[in-house]
């Protein structure tokens, strides 16, 4: 009397496994959620070699037009005495002078509007541990010195260069990679550093965290934050998606409702998922890389609720295109997906999906067209019905390994008024309605 029972149960499953149920994503375009600003990059070779400028650099922001960007200022020369570019003496330093003029040339050739500025290393001489190269604890009482070269820079890019820095940050000073602050010493750098570019007639204000991962951001900037008289120093809230992969989603939603109670904006200043790629040779050239990369995009833009990203790096650093030009890496294409449809003034809305392994972003353009954006993770390919999106859908692309970016090869079905697409085996895909 079982026998039957167990070969129904068997057929049972097998037709599930064979005919498996829709995914449905569900659309709400009356709970918004943020605003992109901007979809920027790094372009910070001024750190790593003597030129800020590279043709990489150039290809990024003819392609990619961003409007905000993160270039890092050398405030360390190793084959340099310092005391040839102690202070004011920062500025003729010819790497500097090469960062001011690219700095120059973003605005005025391919419209950069927001310059964030970052610091990775200062002088030995500023350092209490100079023979350490993480970890740089900066004597407080070389903290006026410091800020003479800091705002020798700026009001050289400002008086000489027409270039006003908005932002400025040492490069994850919570890990110390590669000078460390504690939050009281933050306080002690802000509250001296905001204090005399205010006296000096500057705008720039400080990245509030600029933290090295997600987790801990929080923590970091609450305690900045306990001192209520350089609060008017602070700009967005801000980290980096390193070593975010395993980090559960409730830790991005954390930094975007801390910064709704502190009615500041979130930034990611360093977008990747792989601090230590470097180390693997041709990494960034895969689809893996690509791939992965577009997840860790759509979760900070999702669930952190990013207004402003910069992309590490759109120069010849983690490239996604090679440095001859003639090859476009798979990130390349990934990145496009972003800058070219959920760029600056894209009201994010919410969406949500029945599977865990599609995810699904979706905006309303500066255009007023609805933008949906699903990554399907999954081994095959996957029947999706979206719902709370109306329209004809006007454009689709496609990223695959096999395919780095296919137009329109989409096609909506209906079923009974539901709208229905068949997505391909790990994708990314962006449709426009």
């Amino acid at each position: 009397m079982r026998k039957p029972l167990i070969i129904i149960l068997s057929l049972a499953l097998t037709f599930q496994t064979c005919f498996s149920q829709t995914v449905k994503v569900q659309v709400y375009p009356e709970i918004l959620k943020q605003k992109i600003e901007s979809i920027g990059g790094n372009y910070c070779q001024a750190n790593y070699t003597d030129h800020a400028w590279d043709a990489i650099g150039e290809t990024t922001l003819k392609d990619f037009k961003p409007s905000h960007v993160r270039v890092a200022l050398p405030l360390e020369f190793r084959r340099i005495d310092y005391s040839a570019y102690k202070g004011s003496k920062i500025v003729e330093q010819p790497t500097v002078i090469s960062l001011l003029e690219s700095m120059k040339r973003m605005k005025t050739e391919f419209g950069v509007s927001n310059f964030t500025v970052s610091v990775w290393r200062v002088a030995d001489e500023l350092v209490s541990n100079p023979e350490k190269e993480s970890q740089r604890r900066i004597k407080p009482d070389k903290y006026d010195e410091l800020i003479d070269q800091i705002e020798a820079f700026l009001l050289t890019a400002k008086n000489k260069y027409g270039v006003e820095v908005d932002y400025f940050s040492f490069n994850e000073s919570d890990g110390g990679y590669q000078v460390i602050f504690s939050p009281e010493e933050t306080i002690a750098f802000f509250k001296k550093a905001g204090e005399r570019f205010t006296k000096a007639g500057l705008k720039t204000r400080f990245l509030w965290a600029d933290t090295a991962q997600p987790m801990g951001t929080v923590e970091f900037a609450t305690m900045i934050a306990a001192d209520s008289t350089i609060w008017k120093y602070l700009g967005p809230l801000c980290f980096h998606s390193w070593w975010a992969e395993k980090m559960p989603d409730s830790e991005f939603e954390r930094i975007a409702g801390f910064a709704k109670a502190w009615e500041k904006p979130v930034w990611c200043d360093e977008l990747g998922f792989d601090a230590m790629a470097w180390k693997i040779k041709g990494m960034n050239e895969s689809w893996d890389y690509a791939f992965r990369f577009a997840k860790i995009s759509y979760r900070i833009f999702k669930y952190a609720e990013v207004e402003v990203s910069m992309y590490w790096t759109w120069q010849n650093n983690y490239e996604i295109i090679s440095p001859d030009l003639k090859t476009k890496y798979p990130s390349y294409y990934v990145t496009r997906h972003y800058t070219d449809f959920l760029n600056s003034g894209t009201q994010i809305i919410h969406s949500i999906s029945s599977d865990p392994e599609i995810l699904s972003i979706c905006g309303i353009n500066s255009d007023g067209k609805n933008v949906i954006q699903i990554i399907n993770l999954k081994n095959k390919n996957v029947s999706i019905e979206i719902n709370g999106i109306t329209g004809k859908l006007s454009k689709s692309v496609t990223t695959t390994e096999k395919d780095n970016w296919k137009e329109n090869s989409i096609k909506l079905s209906s079923n009974n008024g539901k709208v229905q697409v068949e997505l391909p085996t790990q994708s990314l895909n962006t449709l426009v309605f």
